[in-house]
């Protein structure tokens, strides 16, 4: 299919200069495309709206017009999963296979962070608890205190992980949350 190659900088004609944080990461954009060409020689691939910008002017703004909603989208899905993670965390430190509940202290101290930078969204699910790291992993020794251990890891938080990481994938390539 015959079109007209546009990179990033060709975007910043008749001063129009898009953030870079609200257009996507495109390497190129066919912008202009023969319609009489495509009606003649349709590709399976080819999306039907193809042809809909002839104007580098007008695919710039449609493109900063999109950024700010994917943007945010990211940020509702991530932030949902990162929720839901948390929630599989404390719910598998809730006896076997996890951890045994004493207190519930442990569970409590699951916590969720979320950061935007840069165009960059982050979700740290996260606990400063100190016996985090026995109870994933096990403990086999002795303590500061003298004390010998064989403690095997109650494996709660990477089971939790596996559990969210295909739907929020999907989630984040649909779009939608499920």
């Amino acid at each position: 299919m015959e079109g007209a190659l546009w990179k990033g900088w060709m975007l910043e004609v008749e001063g129009f200069r898009p953030r870079p944080e609200h257009l996507p990461d495109l390497q190129r954009v066919v912008v202009a495309v023969d319609r009489l060409m495509a009606e003649m020689n349709p590709h399976p691939n080819v999306h039907p709206d193809a042809t809909a910008f002839r104007d580098p002017i007008a695919l710039a703004a449609a493109l900063a017009r999109l950024g700010p909603a994917a943007h945010a989208r990211t940020r509702t899905i991530t932030r949902h999963h990162a929720m839901l993670l948390r929630v599989r965390i404390q719910r598998n430190a809730s006896g076997r296979p996890g951890p045994n509940v004493i207190t519930g202290q442990y569970r409590a101290s699951w916590e969720v962070r979320m950061s935007t930078s840069g165009g960059h969204v982050t979700a740290d699910v996260f606990t400063d608890a100190p016996q985090a790291r026995r109870l994933e992993y096990g403990f086999v020794g002795v303590d500061a205190l003298g004390r010998h251990y064989r403690q095997p890891p109650y494996l709660h938080v990477e089971p939790a992980f596996r559990q969210t990481e295909a739907g929020f994938v999907q989630a984040l390539e649909d779009g939608v949350l499920p």
